[in-house]
């Protein structure tokens, strides 16, 4: 999920990208879409999310690598004694490659160097993740009485992060959080989308019914509910961003953010501040 605004760089050592991902209360086997879990998408039974940081907050280790070992060709795969059979682990590392190269070529570029790629175990059943992006570290946990589709989904939106760290640099430790979670959330796409075509057509409902929060909005302190819809609003606003005005612009507009919403320089990329972008977004969510 997300490294949150105002955290220093020292305590964001390991960025915190902690994919709020609690998701995927959807109905895959294997490759399909996750929702994070809001009551917009529901769809089957769901578990609590990993609670946002608060700024300030040391950012969590990492969970020692313990487990059984599968090597892919771009990804070291670990998981947890006793989450799932020895075929079960053979069909999980094979799901996450799939997924690793499905998001490299929606993202437009590829790993640059290995990825470890952990999934343990989760207190409670909480399905979450968390990637450390300048470690070559994503994390995953999960439990037993969840599918393991579940936690491919998850992983699809933090193995973006790591390519987002390896196309933009250390700049993205500093990327605008509507942009870091948009583009993670936007470029897991089908393992995010539930079936639908694109996450303009995912959200559309919800602008009808005048569900939509401002983009700029911080989810620390919100619903659940809320931090999941924002994910998928900044997913879609990026698909935007990529979509009209180009990808080049989008990609130089990524490494100008300071953590928090909207902190971005939209007015020196595209000549309009984000209000207005985000104005644009709203009526191309209809088109």
């Amino acid at each position: 999920m997300s490294r949150l605004p105002q955290i220093s760089p020292v305590a964001l050592g390991p960025i915190l990208l902690i994919s709020l991902l609690v998701l995927l209360v959807f109905r895959y086997t294997s490759t399909p879409g996750p929702a994070i879990v809001t009551s917009w998408a529901l769809k089957n039974n769901f578990t609590a999310p990993e609670p946002a940081s608060v700024p300030g907050e040391p950012t969590p280790l990492p969970e020692p690598l313990s487990g059984t070992f599968l090597q892919r060709a771009d990804l070291d795969v670990i998981s947890a004694d006793g989450l799932f059979s020895p075929e079960d682990q053979v069909r999980l590392a094979a799901d996450l490659e799939r997924a690793l190269n499905y998001v490299s070529r929606r993202f437009g570029s590829s790993s640059t160097g290995r990825i470890n790629t952990y999934v343990g175990v989760a207190a409670g059943c909480g399905l979450h993740g968390i990637a450390y992006t300048d470690q070559r570290l994503v994390q995953a946990f999960t439990c037993t009485d969840l599918p393991r589709s579940r936690v491919v989904n998850i992983m699809a939106h933090e193995f973006v992060h790591q390519l987002a760290h390896d196309r933009y640099g250390p700049q993205h430790l500093q990327a605008d959080m509507i942009l870091l979670e948009g583009v993670a959330t936007w470029g897991a796409g089908e393992y995010w989308l539930d079936g639908q075509p694109n996450f303009a057509m995912f959200l559309r409902p919800y602008k009808q019914n005048n569900q939509l929060l401002p983009l700029a909005t911080s989810y620390v302190g919100r619903s659940i509910n809320d931090m999941n819809l924002l994910y998928y609003q900044w997913a879609s606003f990026v698909d935007f961003l990529i979509t009209v005005y180009g990808r080049e612009t989008f990609d130089a507009l990524y490494i100008t953010g300071s953590h928090a919403p909207g902190s971005a320089d939209y007015v020196g990329l595209y000549g309009k501040g984000l209000a207005e972008l985000e104005q644009e977004w709203l009526n191309w969510l209809d088109q």
